[in-house]
């Protein structure tokens, strides 16, 4: 891995961590001042809408201004939309500043793939998105992890309300995301030889192609199973498993080891059975795990459906991304990234208020049996779209390597 890999592997390590004390926190602290459950629902809309909205803008900035200078916008705002978010307890300016930084924060996606894909072989691509994902998880792991047990002991410290600890150790957090931008300054932007490419926008909309569609549908579904879950895990396990927050926290952090065995072994399924029909089948399992959380109002059995399914979708996605981009032509690399980006954060918006609406009628049951139709459909829609061109390409590359055996 080179320079600017590690540096933004940094970078994102400490965003990872805002972001687990957040997945931790940040809803208890809303409810803690007693806005209702469907209202926490509109507020965490707010940022996946807006990253769905920054999507493609941020793909064009991109090209127009270099990663480096990107890298620092995405960090930086988000950072500072996140102490914004827990300064004050009025909701318009909530949901306002997680939709800043939901803004900022949709390059972080978009960004990511093409910028991993410029300082990587070909070969090194898959293992690169999945290490990606990997630092990423162990960063948020180590959030969740502090988060669980901090508020506590800041409690006892200074004797605040939890209302007060919630909103301290969300502060820190945001401090902690906003440090990001310091190892952005370091990455070297790549001189660009030849004349300047004219960039155009055609690709991102009215040329979008048929591929870069089907890429954003799959991942439209995967969305709404991930918006319908991860933004209200903490809540599943508080309120319908009858946990406590130190337990989805330790949970929550011990969900690292089966989501770094998992990937580490992604790469090697994906070499096996190949990159499409790998991800069909860890997605294909998913909905069991979802349903037994739902079925099962079990702290331990709902342990274990978490650790699951966050491994599997921790090893698919990085395997999906490894596709979406070998299979993108060379002018569509950036459209398809912005647009799997769009469609993802769009089902997260349209997810998080369907789950606050279910939520506050004290039913945590029907957003699981949703997640795990919308993923169920990912998948197949996944094998139906996509297998058929992994084959092409594969007989495409072993083509040369035939004609030479001949001659």
């Amino acid at each position: 891995m080179n320079r600017n890999i590690r540096l933004f592997f940094t970078a994102s390590a400490l965003n990872g961590i805002a972001q687990g004390i957040f997945m931790v926190v940040f809803n208890l602290y809303v409810l803690s001042l007693g806005i209702p459950t469907d209202v926490l629902g509109a507020i965490l809309s707010a940022s996946p809408f807006a990253q769905a909205l920054g999507s493609i803008p941020v793909g064009f900035i991109m090209e127009k201004i270099g990663f480096r200078k990107i890298f620092f916008i995405v960090y930086g705002v988000s950072g500072v939309a996140r102490l914004l978010q827990v300064a004050t307890p009025n909701v318009w300016i909530m949901s306002l500043a997680a939709f800043v930084g939901g803004l900022a924060l949709s390059g972080d996606f978009v960004v990511r793939l093409p910028f991993l894909a410029e300082n990587t072989t070909p070969e090194q691509r898959t293992r690169a998105y999945s290490t990606s994902s990997i630092i990423y998880s162990m960063s948020m792991s180590v959030g969740a992890l502090f988060a669980g047990y901090a508020p506590n002991l800041i409690e006892r410290l200074t004797g605040w309300g939890l209302s007060d600890t919630y909103q301290f150790t969300l502060l820190l957090a945001g401090l902690i995301g906003l440090a990001a931008v310091l190892p952005c300054l370091g990455i070297h932007q790549a001189a660009h030889s030849g004349p300047a490419r004219k960039i155009s926008l055609a690709p991102y909309l009215w040329g979008m192609d048929h591929y870069t569609v089907q890429q954003a549908v799959v991942s439209l579904f995967v969305g709404i199973s991930l918006g319908l879950t991860n933004p209200f895990m903490n809540l599943y396990f508080l309120y319908h498993l009858g946990a406590t927050r130190e337990y989805f926290g330790t949970v929550s952090a011990l969900a690292i080891f089966p989501a770094l065995i998992m990937t580490a072994l992604g790469p090697l399924i994906a070499a096996k059975i190949g990159q499409v029909r790998a991800v069909t089948v860890l997605r294909s399992i998913i909905p069991f795990l979802w349903i037994n959380m739902a079925v099962f109002a079990n702290r331990w059995t709902g342990a274990l459906s978490y650790w699951g399914g966050s491994a599997l979708n921790t090893t698919a996605q990085p395997i999906s991304f490894a596709f979406a981009m070998q299979a993108a032509s060379q002018k569509a690399k950036s459209a398809c990234s912005a647009w799997l980006n769009v469609t993802f954060w769009l089902g997260n918006a349209a997810a998080a208020p369907l789950a606050g609406a279910f939520m506050v009628q004290s039913n945590y049951r029907a957003p699981l049996f949703i997640a795990a139709a919308a993923i169920l459909v990912a998948a197949v829609l996944n094998q139906a779209f996509f297998a058929r061109r992994e084959e092409a390409m594969l007989r495409q590359q072993m083509a040369p390597a035939r004609v030479d055996v001949e001659v």
